[in-house]
This record gives structure tokens, C-alpha cells and sequence, in this order.
């Protein structure tokens, strides 16, 4: 078994994958409660560049030796690989260094076709924060902003359980009623902390521009190779899931009105997809965003 794994490692080195392949299959087979069978063709699989099959076996090897910090590492090496790969050839399609998606849509219908009772919504209620809505309620319970953080967690799940993916987006929410609610792909911006901040900066100048009164961000957490916040060393007590687990980040960044003038007020959501096909989106989880956000703030106090 051991032998299997050892020669499949010398394999990589000298550059025959297909050949490491076979001794890590072997290695899988006669021991399948062995991590090092499933992290060897997880990594010859990746100097292969088949990326998703390779974070496929580096999550089983995760699944069976979480305590790994080796097999943490190459796992979120290889994500980021991934995500880079997946960035750059987007760039090349669209002759751009560096770029954003655009698109708009109705503020009514972020979900396109998808109706609002396609898919069961069971979002927490806001916390009462001691401040008014920065707008008139749409009606006598929800106002703009919770009418577009329902709209937004619907176009999600129903992305999710239609298509079994989302992608990186940001819903931007203007302050006048019955204004174009715009889309933005943002998928480069968590490649690498760089890509994060220039994506921060991009979508903060956008906010300003455009008087957004809202912004959600939606991300899986497989496609996150920065920031990685459920490894943090303050965060990871509280994070309730396996690594191996799949779900949907949701970050509200909104105004309000305080005494004064209008706030940012920020929340965050986690919605557990599983691990496995099939799977289905469960109910939001409400996290510290403080200690879970994947992006910093991107409104700014208005007076």
C-alpha cells in the first residue's frame, strides 16, 4: 500500500501522471481510509491541470485526515490554481487585463425567468438595529432592501438547484424605486488577494457612482480561493462545517438611517449545499461577519 503511494510520489517527479494514477488508484483501493492514496492522485492529477477531478480526491483526502495540513495546502493551492485558470481564459476571451461583467436587470426579477414561489425562501428577519429603513416600505412589511435580499437568496437557490452552481456575482441595488438593479460577475475577484482588492476598489467606486442603496455578493465556497475565511484561526472554531462540504456565501451590505445620516449595515449567510451531486440548498445560516466576511465593506456613510 505504502509502496503504492511512494512510487506513484516519485511518478509526479519525473513528470508520468498516468502512470502515478494507477499506483494511487491501487493505494485507494487496498486501503480506502488512507488520505495518501487519494492526495497522490489528487496531485498528479493536478500536473495534469484537470483541476476539478483533482480537488475532487484532495476533498475525499480532506474527508478522511481533516487534521492534514499538507493536504489542506495542496487543496487550496490547486483552488486557486483553478480559479486562475478559469480567470484568465475569461480575460482572453474578452481582450481585457482585468475586467467586470455588467449586466441589468429588473430590480423585480433578479432571478430572470424564475418565480418567486418556485423555490421556498426562508430567510432570518432583520435584526432590529434601532433604525429606520433609508426608504418607504414597498409595502406594510418589507421594504426595498428586503425585498431585494429575498429576491436575490430566490436567484440563487433557483440558479443552484437548476443549473447545480452559482456563479460569483454582485446584485447592486439603486436607491430610486423602480430603477435597473444591476449584475456584476466577479469571479476574478477571489483568485488571489490582489484580484480581491481590486475588485473591492472597482465595486465601491460603482456603489458611489450609481448611489447604490444595496449590494449583495454571492459566491460558492469552492470557487474562494481568497479569502478563505473559514480557516482563520479566530473564525474556525465557529465554522460548523467539514471542509469537504459545498455552500453558498451571501454577504448584504445596505444603508440605513441613523441619527444622523445614512450607515452601512452588513450581513452575512451561509447556505450548505453538500457534498455530493444532487444535493440541495438547505435553509440560510446567519454568520459573524465580522469574522466571515468575503469581502470588506463597499458602502460608504452618506451625510
Amino acid at each position: 500500500m505504502r509502496w503504492c503511494s511512494n512510487r506513484a510520489a516519485a511518478f509526479i517527479h519525473l513528470g508520468k501522471e498516468s502512470k502515478a494514477i494507477q499506483d494511487a488508484n491501487k493505494a485507494i483501493e487496498l486501503k480506502p481510509d488512507w488520505a495518501k492514496g487519494y492526495f497522490r492522485k489528487g496531485a498528479a492529477l493536478a500536473a495534469l491541470r484537470k483541476w476539478d477531478e483533482s480537488i475532487s480526491m484532495l476533498e475525499k483526502a480532506v474527508e478522511v485526515d481533516p487534521k492534514s495540513k499538507e493536504v489542506a495546502s495542496m487543496l487550496r493551492e490547486t483552488t486557486r490554481k483553478r480559479n486562475a485558470d478559469r480567470a484568465e481564459a475569461k480575460r482572453g476571451d474578452k481582450g481585457s487585463s482585468f475586467k467586470f461583467d455588467l449586466s441589468s436587470k429588473s430590480s423585480s426579477d433578479p432571478a430572470g425567468s424564475a418565480k418567486e414561489n418556485d423555490i421556498p425562501v426562508h430567510i432570518p428577519a432583520p435584526q432590529d438595529t434601532g433604525r429606520t429603513s433609508v426608504v418607504q416600505p414597498l409595502c406594510a412589511s418589507q421594504s426595498i432592501v428586503e425585498q431585494f435580499l429575498t429576491n436575490s437568496l430566490t436567484s440563487a437557490i433557483t440558479q443552484f438547484a437548476s443549473q447545480g452552481e452559482v456563479k460569483s456575482v454582485v446584485y447592486v441595488q439603486p436607491a430610486t424605486k423602480g430603477a435597473e438593479m444591476q449584475v456584476i460577475g466577479v469571479e476574478a475577484g477571489f483568485d488571489s488577494p490582489e484580484a480581491n482588492s481590486q475588485c473591492c476598489d472597482f465595486l465601491r467606486s460603482y456603489a458611489l457612482e450609481n448611489k447604490a442603496l444595496a449590494m449583495i455578493v454571492l459566491a460558492e465556497k469552492k470557487n474562494i480561493a481568497y479569502p478563505q475565511i473559514w480557516k482563520g484561526s479566530k473564525s474556525k472554531a465557529q465554522w460548523q462545517w467539514k471542509e469537504s462540504e459545498h455552500g453558498i456565501f451571501m454577504q448584504l451590505d445596505a444603508l440605513a438611517v441613523g441619527a444622523l445620516n445614512a450607515v452601512p449595515e452588513r450581513k452575512l449567510w451561509f447556505i450548505p449545499t453538500g457534498s455530493g451531486k444532487g444535493a440541495r440548498p438547505g435553509d440560510p445560516v446567519q454568520l459573524d461577519i465580522d469574522l466571515f466576511a468575503i469581502m470588506p465593506p463597499l458602502l460608504k456613510a452618506r451625510a
